[in-house]
């Protein structure tokens, strides 16, 4: 896995890869999925670019599927804006120090920038110290009392334009 980090939107044909990488997001948290395979597709395609729903960005090295980020907007009430709010972020073990989450990231970022939303929100589970490592190392994140991260304003856009 030598490639640059390639990037694409999660459309319907995505429905099996997006369900395999839930599952194993699930195994990486030491649970079982909510459902079948089955009824998780049946659950994605419902909600996969729809509004209401999620966004997806599928990541690939060489291509293959190495991670994926879903993502959708929210109301944010102290500044009464939509803001991208990740739900989920995972990098396969392989691909992990490869750069694959931050140009997850940052491709987020620019998507709340592209569509005039003020910030990029995500939580994180306390034990996972390595998720929180990664990201309390990129620009402008800080964290809030209940382990919430967030970019705004000029951070949001340095990172959006620079990386």
């Amino acid at each position: 896995m030598q490639g640059k980090v390639g990037l694409r939107q999660a459309d319907a044909g995505d429905l099996e890869v997006l369900a395999h990488l839930v599952t194993e997001t699930f195994a990486f948290y030491g649970e079982p999925p909510p459902c079948s395979r089955d009824a998780l597709i049946a659950r994605l395609e419902r909600h996969l670019n729809r509004d209401p729903g999620f966004e997806a960005l599928i990541a690939e090295v060489d291509d293959e599927v190495v991670g994926y980020a879903i993502y959708a907007p929210v109301f944010w009430t102290s500044d009464c804006e939509l803001s991208l709010f990740l739900k989920e972020l995972y990098v396969r073990p392989q691909a992990r120090g490869r750069r694959v989450g931050r140009t997850l990231m940052k491709r987020m970022a620019e998507l709340a920038v592209e569509r005039g939303w003020t910030k990029l929100v995500w939580t994180v589970d306390a034990p996972n110290r390595p998720a929180r490592r990664f990201y309390n190392r990129l620009p402008g994140t800080r964290q809030l009392d209940k382990l919430v991260y967030l970019q705004a304003g000029d951070a949001l856009y340095r990172f959006a334009r620079d990386g």
